[in-house]
Protein backbone atom coordinates (compact mmCIF):
# COMPACT_ATOMS: atom_id res chain seq x y z
CA UNK A 1 0.00 0.00 0.00
CA UNK A 2 2.94 2.35 1.08
CA UNK A 3 4.39 1.69 -2.36
CA UNK A 4 1.28 2.24 -3.96
CA UNK A 5 1.00 5.96 -2.29
CA UNK A 6 4.48 6.75 -3.36
CA UNK A 7 4.25 6.09 -7.12
CA UNK A 8 0.78 7.92 -7.34
CA UNK A 9 2.41 10.32 -5.32
CA UNK A 10 5.74 11.06 -7.98
CA UNK A 11 3.10 12.02 -10.66
CA UNK A 12 1.34 15.24 -8.28
CA UNK A 13 4.59 17.48 -7.86
CA UNK A 14 4.01 18.70 -11.08
CA UNK A 15 0.63 19.19 -10.71
CA UNK A 16 1.87 21.05 -7.19
CA UNK A 17 4.66 23.30 -9.05
CA UNK A 18 2.07 24.39 -11.60
CA UNK A 19 -0.64 25.24 -9.03
CA UNK A 20 1.29 26.45 -5.93
CA UNK A 21 -1.13 27.02 -2.88
CA UNK A 22 -1.67 30.92 -1.58
CA UNK A 23 -0.27 31.71 1.94
CA UNK A 24 -3.97 32.39 2.90
CA UNK A 25 -4.97 29.31 1.75
CA UNK A 26 -2.68 27.84 4.68
CA UNK A 27 -4.57 26.36 7.72
CA UNK A 28 -1.93 28.35 10.23
CA UNK A 29 -3.77 31.41 8.26
CA UNK A 30 -6.69 30.63 10.73
CA UNK A 31 -6.79 34.39 12.39
CA UNK A 32 -7.58 35.54 8.57
CA UNK A 33 -10.40 34.78 5.99
CA UNK A 34 -10.96 32.70 4.61
CA UNK A 35 -9.64 30.36 6.91
CA UNK A 36 -11.13 32.32 9.84
CA UNK A 37 -14.53 30.66 9.98
CA UNK A 38 -17.87 33.17 10.48
CA UNK A 39 -19.17 31.66 13.65
CA UNK A 40 -17.26 28.34 15.72
CA UNK A 41 -19.77 25.90 15.63
CA UNK A 42 -17.71 22.81 16.05
CA UNK A 43 -18.57 20.86 13.17
CA UNK A 44 -17.31 17.39 12.66
CA UNK A 45 -15.80 16.64 9.21
CA UNK A 46 -18.79 14.93 7.95
CA UNK A 47 -21.02 17.53 8.75
CA UNK A 48 -19.19 19.25 6.06
CA UNK A 49 -17.74 17.39 3.54
CA UNK A 50 -20.21 14.63 3.29
CA UNK A 51 -23.11 14.90 1.03
CA UNK A 52 -24.28 11.53 1.28
CA UNK A 53 -27.47 13.54 1.79
CA UNK A 54 -27.56 16.15 -1.15
CA UNK A 55 -29.39 19.24 0.29
CA UNK A 56 -27.12 18.44 3.62
CA UNK A 57 -30.82 18.06 5.90
CA UNK A 58 -29.16 15.43 7.98
CA UNK A 59 -26.66 18.21 9.35
CA UNK A 60 -30.07 20.68 9.89
CA UNK A 61 -31.97 17.84 11.42
CA UNK A 62 -28.71 16.15 14.02
CA UNK A 63 -27.53 19.77 14.88
CA UNK A 64 -30.58 22.03 14.96
CA UNK A 65 -33.52 20.01 15.78
CA UNK A 66 -31.46 17.75 17.74
CA UNK A 67 -32.79 14.18 15.79
CA UNK A 68 -31.04 11.35 17.14
CA UNK A 69 -30.54 9.44 14.16
CA UNK A 70 -30.57 5.79 13.73
CA UNK A 71 -27.75 3.05 13.27
CA UNK A 72 -27.22 1.50 10.05
CA UNK A 73 -25.58 -1.33 8.92
CA UNK A 74 -23.04 0.34 6.72
CA UNK A 75 -22.09 2.84 9.17
CA UNK A 76 -21.38 -0.18 11.68
CA UNK A 77 -18.83 -1.83 9.33
CA UNK A 78 -17.27 1.11 8.83
CA UNK A 79 -16.67 2.29 11.98
CA UNK A 80 -15.93 -1.83 13.26
CA UNK A 81 -13.17 -1.53 9.86
CA UNK A 82 -11.50 1.31 11.22
CA UNK A 83 -11.07 -0.03 14.34
CA UNK A 84 -9.36 -3.23 13.49
CA UNK A 85 -7.31 -1.07 10.98
CA UNK A 86 -6.33 1.21 13.39
CA UNK A 87 -5.45 -2.31 15.92
CA UNK A 88 -3.53 -3.70 13.12
CA UNK A 89 -1.48 -0.99 12.64
CA UNK A 90 -0.76 -0.33 16.12
CA UNK A 91 0.24 -3.83 16.69
CA UNK A 92 2.45 -4.39 13.75
CA UNK A 93 4.44 -1.11 15.03
CA UNK A 94 4.74 -2.25 18.06
CA UNK A 95 5.58 -6.57 17.69
CA UNK A 96 8.23 -4.91 14.80
CA UNK A 97 9.36 -2.67 17.25
CA UNK A 98 10.22 -5.13 19.49
CA UNK A 99 12.22 -6.99 17.25
CA UNK A 100 9.82 -9.46 15.52
CA UNK A 101 10.33 -10.50 12.06
CA UNK A 102 7.93 -10.22 9.68
CA UNK A 103 5.99 -13.86 10.10
CA UNK A 104 6.44 -14.09 13.67
CA UNK A 105 4.21 -10.69 13.51
CA UNK A 106 1.56 -12.50 11.39
CA UNK A 107 1.77 -15.42 13.14
CA UNK A 108 1.26 -13.27 16.67
CA UNK A 109 -1.67 -11.47 15.01
CA UNK A 110 -3.46 -14.19 13.74
CA UNK A 111 -3.38 -16.01 16.96
CA UNK A 112 -4.77 -13.11 19.13
CA UNK A 113 -7.61 -11.14 16.15
CA UNK A 114 -10.07 -11.18 19.36
CA UNK A 115 -10.70 -7.31 18.25
CA UNK A 116 -12.75 -8.49 15.00
CA UNK A 117 -15.24 -10.23 17.32
CA UNK A 118 -15.40 -7.25 19.49
CA UNK A 119 -16.01 -4.59 17.49
CA UNK A 120 -17.95 -6.19 13.88
CA UNK A 121 -21.69 -6.72 13.64
CA UNK A 122 -22.09 -10.51 13.89
CA UNK A 123 -23.29 -10.37 10.04
CA UNK A 124 -20.03 -9.18 8.77
CA UNK A 125 -17.49 -11.36 11.10
CA UNK A 126 -16.27 -13.25 8.07
CA UNK A 127 -15.66 -10.23 5.94
CA UNK A 128 -13.91 -8.30 9.05
CA UNK A 129 -11.70 -10.89 9.67
CA UNK A 130 -10.61 -11.33 6.19
CA UNK A 131 -9.91 -7.88 6.09
CA UNK A 132 -7.80 -7.68 9.65
CA UNK A 133 -5.32 -10.57 7.64
CA UNK A 134 -4.78 -8.57 4.05
CA UNK A 135 -4.24 -5.82 5.78
CA UNK A 136 -1.64 -6.99 8.36
CA UNK A 137 -0.24 -8.43 5.08
CA UNK A 138 -0.62 -5.30 3.19
CA UNK A 139 1.40 -3.30 6.20
CA UNK A 140 4.48 -6.27 6.16
CA UNK A 141 4.69 -6.13 2.39
CA UNK A 142 5.92 -2.64 3.02
CA UNK A 143 8.57 -3.35 5.47
CA UNK A 144 9.81 -6.46 3.60
CA UNK A 145 9.58 -4.04 0.07
CA UNK A 146 10.84 -0.89 1.72
CA UNK A 147 15.01 -0.02 3.53
CA UNK A 148 12.97 2.97 5.37
CA UNK A 149 9.51 1.64 6.35
CA UNK A 150 7.60 4.56 7.72
CA UNK A 151 4.89 3.30 10.01
CA UNK A 152 1.52 5.13 9.75
CA UNK A 153 0.20 6.73 12.66
CA UNK A 154 -3.08 5.29 13.19
CA UNK A 155 -6.18 7.93 14.60
CA UNK A 156 -3.98 10.74 14.97
CA UNK A 157 -6.27 13.74 17.05
CA UNK A 158 -6.04 17.23 15.81
CA UNK A 159 -7.94 20.14 17.35
CA UNK A 160 -10.00 21.69 14.36
CA UNK A 161 -11.70 24.55 16.35
CA UNK A 162 -9.13 27.33 14.76
CA UNK A 163 -11.32 26.75 11.63
CA UNK A 164 -14.97 26.26 13.24
CA UNK A 165 -14.31 22.81 13.14
CA UNK A 166 -14.68 19.74 16.38
CA UNK A 167 -11.99 20.12 18.82
CA UNK A 168 -11.77 15.99 18.73
CA UNK A 169 -10.83 15.84 14.88
CA UNK A 170 -9.80 11.82 14.37
CA UNK A 171 -7.40 11.67 11.18
CA UNK A 172 -7.50 7.73 10.16
CA UNK A 173 -3.64 8.30 9.96
CA UNK A 174 -0.39 10.71 8.70
CA UNK A 175 2.34 8.95 6.87
CA UNK A 176 6.07 11.11 7.37
CA UNK A 177 3.78 14.19 8.78
CA UNK A 178 3.75 15.56 5.02
CA UNK A 179 0.46 13.21 4.12
CA UNK A 180 -2.81 12.87 5.50
CA UNK A 181 -4.63 9.44 4.90
CA UNK A 182 -8.30 8.59 4.97
CA UNK A 183 -9.49 4.71 5.24
CA UNK A 184 -13.46 4.69 3.46
CA UNK A 185 -15.76 1.48 3.41
CA UNK A 186 -17.21 1.05 0.08
CA UNK A 187 -17.23 3.30 -3.23
CA UNK A 188 -15.39 6.52 -4.18
CA UNK A 189 -17.15 9.42 -3.54
CA UNK A 190 -15.98 13.14 -5.03
CA UNK A 191 -16.71 14.39 -1.74
CA UNK A 192 -14.18 12.08 0.31
CA UNK A 193 -11.96 14.62 -1.19
CA UNK A 194 -13.47 17.92 0.86
CA UNK A 195 -12.03 15.73 3.80
CA UNK A 196 -8.57 15.17 2.71
CA UNK A 197 -8.59 19.03 2.42
CA UNK A 198 -10.52 19.77 5.84
CA UNK A 199 -7.92 17.50 7.77
CA UNK A 200 -4.82 18.72 5.41
CA UNK A 201 -5.87 22.31 6.92
CA UNK A 202 -6.39 21.97 10.88
CA UNK A 203 -3.31 19.78 10.93
CA UNK A 204 -1.60 22.65 9.13
CA UNK A 205 -3.01 24.68 11.47
CA UNK A 206 -1.93 22.53 14.42
CA UNK A 207 1.29 21.58 13.49
CA UNK A 208 2.44 24.48 11.71
CA UNK A 209 3.49 22.45 8.72
CA UNK A 210 2.46 22.44 5.11
CA UNK A 211 0.46 19.09 4.33
CA UNK A 212 -0.07 19.54 0.43
CA UNK A 213 -1.21 15.55 -0.48
CA UNK A 214 -3.97 13.26 0.53
CA UNK A 215 -4.46 9.70 0.08
CA UNK A 216 -8.15 7.82 0.07
CA UNK A 217 -7.78 4.32 0.81
CA UNK A 218 -11.11 2.31 -0.06
CA UNK A 219 -12.59 -1.29 1.59
CA UNK A 220 -14.28 -2.50 -0.88
CA UNK A 221 -17.02 -3.59 1.28
CA UNK A 222 -19.17 -6.98 1.37
CA UNK A 223 -20.14 -6.34 -2.06
CA UNK A 224 -17.58 -9.47 -2.61
CA UNK A 225 -16.53 -12.03 -0.54
CA UNK A 226 -12.70 -11.27 -0.24
CA UNK A 227 -11.63 -7.45 0.64
CA UNK A 228 -9.83 -5.03 -1.58
CA UNK A 229 -7.76 -1.87 -1.14
CA UNK A 230 -7.37 0.74 -3.77
CA UNK A 231 -5.68 3.56 -3.15
CA UNK A 232 -6.18 7.31 -4.89
CA UNK A 233 -3.65 10.10 -3.96
CA UNK A 234 -4.40 13.29 -4.49
CA UNK A 235 -3.21 17.31 -4.57
CA UNK A 236 -5.34 18.87 -2.38
CA UNK A 237 -5.37 22.26 -4.24
CA UNK A 238 -5.94 26.05 -4.29
CA UNK A 239 -9.57 24.62 -5.60
CA UNK A 240 -10.28 22.00 -3.00
CA UNK A 241 -9.54 23.87 -0.30
CA UNK A 242 -11.87 26.80 -1.76
CA UNK A 243 -14.18 24.15 -2.06
CA UNK A 244 -14.38 23.06 1.52
CA UNK A 245 -14.46 26.40 3.00
CA UNK A 246 -17.29 27.45 0.75
CA UNK A 247 -18.91 23.66 2.09
CA UNK A 248 -18.02 24.56 5.69
CA UNK A 249 -19.66 28.24 5.58
CA UNK A 250 -22.24 27.17 3.88
CA UNK A 251 -23.09 24.72 6.71
CA UNK A 252 -22.46 27.71 9.32
CA UNK A 253 -25.23 30.02 7.62
CA UNK A 254 -27.57 27.01 7.72
CA UNK A 255 -27.07 25.75 11.35
CA UNK A 256 -27.00 29.70 12.61
CA UNK A 257 -29.91 30.65 10.68
CA UNK A 258 -32.15 27.49 11.53
CA UNK A 259 -33.31 26.68 8.08
CA UNK A 260 -34.52 23.87 6.96
CA UNK A 261 -32.62 22.75 3.31
CA UNK A 262 -35.45 20.30 2.24
CA UNK A 263 -35.67 17.22 1.01
CA UNK A 264 -33.41 15.54 -1.49
CA UNK A 265 -34.68 14.54 -4.46
CA UNK A 266 -33.83 11.09 -3.68
CA UNK A 267 -32.43 9.77 -0.41
CA UNK A 268 -29.50 7.18 0.29
CA UNK A 269 -30.78 3.89 2.10
CA UNK A 270 -27.97 4.08 4.46
CA UNK A 271 -28.86 7.62 5.72
CA UNK A 272 -29.40 7.42 9.75
CA UNK A 273 -32.56 9.89 9.16
CA UNK A 274 -34.41 7.99 6.73
CA UNK A 275 -37.25 7.25 8.44
CA UNK A 276 -37.83 10.35 10.22
CA UNK A 277 -38.07 12.29 6.94
CA UNK A 278 -40.41 9.67 5.37
CA UNK A 279 -42.72 10.12 8.12
CA UNK A 280 -42.77 13.58 8.44
CA UNK A 281 -43.15 13.72 4.10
Amino acid sequence: MRSQIIRQLRRLHSYRASDPIEEELRGWNYHMPPIKPRRYLGLSMSDVAYRYCETKRDVYLRKVLKVQGEQRASLLLGQAIHEIVRNVSNEVIKLLSSGYKPWNVLETLFRSNKIVRNVCPQQFIKYCEEVYKAYALDLLSDFSDSTSFVPVISEFKVDGSPLGLSSRLSVDAIMQLSLVVEMKVGSSQEFHRLALAGYGMALESALELPIDFGALIYVNGVTINSPEFKVEVFYISPDIRKEFLDARDEVIDMVSQEKDPGMPVSCSPSCPFLNYCNNKR
